[in-house]
């Protein structure tokens, strides 16, 4: 087995915002933050974005590793096809994401 580490120093988390709403309200409310209400609630998404402008760093990395995390087997499948498509044939086992 090879263990194969990426590290993200920077994302761009307006880009990211539509698939980022919905774990916003959920990570927001679950630490008691009262916008989470707000965006469980059908927020626009211009409002959203202000909103994640005030969500601390901590935060927004915790959510794009929930977006990860949740979406780690498509991502599996798509690095998986990526290298076949450069002659090279792996399996993933995991795709995991975790924040400092």
């Amino acid at each position: 087995m090879i263990k194969l580490e990426l590290e993200l120093t920077e994302v761009d988390y307006n880009s990211l915002m539509e698939q980022l709403l919905p774990y916003m309200g959920d990570h927001l409310r679950n630490n008691g933050n009262p916008l989470g209400m707000l965006l469980s609630n059908g927020m626009s998404s211009s409002m959203a974005k202000r909103v994640l402008a005030t969500v601390p760093q901590s935060q927004k990395d915790a959510l794009v590793c929930d977006l990860i995390n949740s979406n780690s087997v498509k991502m599996a499948q798509k690095a998986e096809d990526s290298a076949a498509k450069h002659g090279i044939a792996v399996k993933i086992s995991s795709i995991h994401a975790s924040s400092k």
